[in-house]
């Protein structure tokens, strides 16, 4: 009997413990609220448009299987060899392997230029080059891996004259130098394609060519621009070798509507990047800004004189127009209440909401920026690493979490 009480005692217990369980990892998982970490950043008080890129540019002549001998975007002055064209697919092999032999006997060069290097320095190097190779495949980013691979084997090879573990690389650069002679040899002579005035040249299969004559572009109203750049118009592939941009003064025609171009009014530069295409954000000025009544629209035009192999590839994009730029603490648009008249946040202390004043130096659709520095009793009391109440509900300030 007292057997049976203790049994049906211990039962009990386990279960009082169950149920106290659930009802903790219940109030953990159903939490009536969710926050978000009040952290510093940069805004852009932004515009994003389509538009036509107009280069000062030509096509460079050229038909065949290419291989080319310069960079995208690399400036070559008149008559250098950008290009040649195989006859046979041998010759493109050759080339192929005579660049990666290149490339193996600049790094035994470099490998021996040891002068003035400490061991511990050669030690630290190789272990930083192994860790970047290793962060490379882990992150399955196959196109740095190369490169990676190189700056490793670099610094193994200093490493192993430094501590007399081998003299030189004279023998691997003679059987380099002899496979260089074989690869040469089946290379041949294929034809050259050369540029005939200087300027930015870039490869026929990374560029796109404006139809478009920048007349063309300043006599089209907004309306029309807009149903060409919807409809695709004005782009085409470039048929010979690559293009030559031959200016590096370059503009931007965009369409955005009547009341985004107000945007515009009393400005002179702003900054311009391509996203998913040219990254790199770019000044630019303000040419000319006109609105189109009737259709709503309006059409403006930028210029620049900075230029760079993604850039000069493009003939039509959407860009990203940045008018001016804040910094401070960012919090979610979410998160916003209104107070007896006050704009104001939901920050979370210990267990309790709170409720802080923000004072709003920029807004979008998503965040709102807010002066750093915050402190209770002034306009804005947010503060850098608040944890801001994004959702919840029936808040109210010392309500508990």
């Amino acid at each position: 009997m007292k057997a049976s009480i203790i049994k049906y005692g211990i039962i009990a217990a386990l279960g009082l413990a169950a149920a106290y369980l659930a009802v903790q990892i219940f109030t953990v998982l159903d939490r009536p609220y969710r926050t978000e970490t009040a952290i510093l950043y940069d805004m852009s008080d932004s515009l994003s448009c389509g538009g036509y890129l107009v280069f000062e540019q030509s096509e460079v002549p050229g038909e065949g299987q290419m291989g080319y001998l310069v960079s995208n975007g690399e400036r070559v002055a008149t008559g250098t060899q950008v290009a040649e064209i195989y006859s046979d697919p041998s010759q493109a092999r050759a080339r192929t392997a005579l660049t990666e032999l290149d490339a193996q006997l600049e790094l035994l060069e470099r490998s021996e230029n040891t002068v003035g290097t400490d061991v511990d320095v050669l030690l630290a190097q190789r272990q930083s080059a192994l860790y970047d190779l290793l962060d490379g495949l882990d992150r399955q980013n196959y196109e740095e891996i190369s490169s990676k691979s190189n700056e490793y084997l670099l610094a193994l090879n200093r490493l192993q004259i430094t501590t007399g573990a081998i003299r030189d690389f004279s023998g691997a650069k003679e059987l380099i130098a002899q496979e260089q002679a074989v690869q040469q040899a089946n290379l041949g002579s294929p034809a050259a394609v050369t540029v005939s005035t200087g300027g930015y040249f870039v490869a026929a299969d990374a560029a796109q060519m404006l139809l478009y004559s920048q007349d063309e572009l300043d006599n089209m109203s907004a309306a029309e621009m807009a149903d060409a750049l919807q409809q695709g118009a004005g782009v085409g592939e470039v048929s010979g070798a690559g293009k030559l941009v031959t200016d590096y003064k370059w503009y931007f025609y965009g369409v955005c509507t009547a009341e985004e171009s107000e945007k515009f009014e009393g400005v002179t530069s702003v900054d311009i990047s391509f996203p998913g295409a040219a990254e790199k954000v770019l000044p630019a000025t303000v040419e000319s800004v006109t609105v189109d009544e009737d259709s709503g629209l309006a059409k403006f035009v930028l210029s620049c004189e900075y230029v760079g192999a993604d850039v000069l590839s493009l003939a039509s994009a959407t860009a990203r127009i940045d008018f001016e730029s804040f910094k401070g603490v960012r919090v979610s648009a979410k998160a916003l209440n209104i107070v007896d008249g006050e704009k104001g946040v939901y920050v979370k202390y210990g267990n309790l909401a709170r409720f802080r004043k923000i004072t709003v130096l920029y807004q979008d659709d998503e965040y709102i920026l807010v002066p750093e520095g915050g402190k209770v009793g002034t306009d804005n009391e947010v503060r850098l690493f608040d944890e801001v109440i994004v959702e919840g509900t029936d808040l109210y300030d010392g309500k508990i979490l």
